[in-house]
């Protein structure tokens, strides 16, 4: 009976062992997760962007709004419209075009996924009335980037959303041996 005792009280002694070198493994895990934890939630009011910008020259100014075809472009439309539109630049697509929230509740997935889908893009000029800053029409210039898979793909989408929301869209080109622009699609 006294080895009995003795086996029974020697399988004790390692079940507490045991039981002693995982507790302390668990709270050594605590600790090295824990402070993992802490580092996470210290860094969650930071996105990635801000971390870039902390080490310096994350961005750099652009020294001209429109590229040199954009400008000369503008002269053309401004002499053209100018009396009787403002000429706004560089304007976001979603700006002007918005899914319909009568269809589509603003959190919905079929609504951030129209929005997202314009929100990316610009269109290159759009005039509004002067009088009521009432849209009049986008106009988009098409250079030989147009000619690309990923711009063409584009180029149906913003044409089809300017269809189906009842938005005048041009698409011009520019003549570069005479300085004129053509009006050679509306989407």
């Amino acid at each position: 009976m006294y080895e009995a005792m003795h086996d029974i009280g020697g399988t004790v002694v390692t079940y507490v062992i045991y039981g002693v070198l995982l507790l302390g493994a668990l709270a050594l895990l605590q600790v090295l997760f824990g402070r993992q934890k802490k580092r996470r939630r210290r860094g969650k009011d930071k996105n990635y962007s801000e971390t870039l910008m902390e080490r310096g020259d994350a961005y750099i100014a652009r020294s001209h709004l429109m590229t040199p075809t954009e400008r000369e472009v503008y002269k053309v439309i401004e002499k053209r419209y100018g009396e009787k539109y403002y000429i706004f630049c560089q304007v976001r697509v979603v700006d002007v075009i918005q899914p319909n929230s009568k269809k589509y509740h603003s959190k919905s997935k079929e609504y951030l996924s129209l929005f997202r889908q314009l929100s990316q893009w610009h269109f290159d000029y759009v005039l509004c009335d002067k009088g009521a800053f009432k849209v009049f029409c986008a106009l988009e210039l098409d250079d030989s980037s147009h000619n690309r898979v990923d711009r063409k793909k584009r180029d149906r989408i913003i044409n089809e959303a300017c269809k189906t929301s009842g938005l005048r869209l041009e698409r011009l080109e520019l003549n570069h041996k005479d300085g004129s622009v053509d009006v050679v699609g509306r989407g």
